[in-house]
């Protein structure tokens, strides 16, 4: 019972904050149109990450003074998809960067898309 709650709760979280299929992103990452990146904070990536994400935690855009230049160095024009680790933050890094003048989706949190996506290693940034 307990983990039909969670997956409930996951497939809710991803349909509250992708307008996406996590898939379809997925896809144009491989193939190098887009960059997936993974707000989530250093103890949270112990857990694991989707393979090809690049870490960018939330916490180095809002203290870190130089975090556009390198984000935009990082992104070179690609389609930008976020996510961490149940899509709330991801939402809020996504209107932080809007504000900056950058576009980006949010695909929602880890909790649901290792199930969907395969997991790798760290892309640190």
């Amino acid at each position: 019972m307990k983990k039909i709650i969670i997956l409930l709760l996951s497939l809710l979280s991803l349909n509250l904050f992708a307008g996406i299929d996590p898939k379809v992103a997925y896809g144009q990452v491989k193939n190098g149109d887009a960059v997936l990146i993974d707000v989530r904070e250093a103890d949270e990536i112990k857990a694991g990450m989707i393979k090809d994400a690049i870490w960018f935690p939330m916490s180095k855009i809002t203290t870190g003074s130089d975090w556009k230049k390198d984000f935009q160095e990082m992104t070179k024009g690609k389609k930008i998809y976020l996510h961490c680790r149940s899509g709330a933050r991801s939402e809020k890094v996504m209107n932080i960067l809007k504000q900056n003048g950058i576009e980006s989706e949010n695909l929602g949190g880890y909790i649901t898309l290792k199930n969907i996506l395969p997991i790798g290693e760290p892309g640190h940034r």
